[in-house]
């Protein structure tokens, strides 16, 4: 008979790092449990400096880890030690892998929360924007907006067919987007509020809105339409600072 216990002990032992336990969740592409490590990292979060270590308890999947091994090994020349195709692509849940990693389930609204005057706050920002376009704009339709852009563009709708057909265009990309994001609230006029507004509730019941905010703009969260303001109450906050830390 077959020590299961053992037999995933060992196979622990391949990761080099401290399990805490299975069953921590659900893989969203191999429908296994997820299990739960302990590792330390280098950490600027919170109360610790720069440089100092802390731990961190990551949620992964071990299929997951022996797909993405077994890569690595055929690049190098060398032969898969898993059993993985790798003629196929890589199945990769990006909903599911942002929500363990980040905490944050894009599949409902976001408020962005960032700061002009911390470079690397504006850097990450731009980073994880471009994260959501390149990796769950494969499987689901993301649209951002630069709300000025999008102001000049619904002024401009009348000066020519060409413009008129931009914007239908636009216009048709926001109705039917997965993923709507703002960038950002700081980036328009007063005068433009309404039609801002009016973008936003323009979008269909299940898009997910991820509205980008500085702290010059927070104040513009209280002037949404009240069906927009009471939806934007139950969003989720992420919080991107060089520090770490809610601004």
């Amino acid at each position: 008979m077959i020590d299961e216990e053992k037999e995933v002990i060992d196979h622990f032992a391949n990761y080099e790092v401290e399990i805490i336990k299975e069953g921590v969740g659900v893989c969203g592409v191999h429908h296994c449990n997820l299990w739960q490590v302990q590792k330390e990292v280098l950490s600027i979060e919170g109360n610790f400096k720069g440089g100092e270590k802390r731990n961190y308890q990551p949620h992964f999947c071990p299929q997951c880890q022996n797909e993405h091994k077994d890569r690595r090994l055929v690049e190098y020349g060398a032969s898969p030690e898993y059993g993985t195709d790798v003629t196929k692509p890589q199945e990769v849940d990006y909903f599911e892998k942002l929500r363990l990693q980040k905490g944050v389930d894009l599949r409902k609204d976001v408020i962005v929360k960032y700061n002009y005057s911390d470079e690397l706050s504006v850097i990450n920002t731009d980073n994880f924007i471009k994260w959501i376009i390149d990796n769950l704009g494969q499987t689901v339709k993301v649209k951002t907006i630069r709300p000025d852009k999008y102001t000049e563009q619904r002024r401009n709708r009348f000066m020519s067919d060409e413009e008129k057909q931009k914007f239908l265009k636009l216009k048709f990309d926001i109705e039917t987007a997965d993923i709507l994001i703002l960038n950002s609230l700081a980036d328009y006029a007063e005068k433009d509020i309404d039609d801002v507004n009016a973008l936003l509730l323009s979008t269909k019941d299940t898009c997910s809105l991820v509205i980008l905010s500085i702290p010059e703009s927070d104040s513009r969260l209280d002037r949404l339409p009240i069906r927009l303001r009471n939806r934007m109450k139950k969003a989720q906050i992420m919080n991107i600072s060089s520090k770490g830390i809610q601004r």
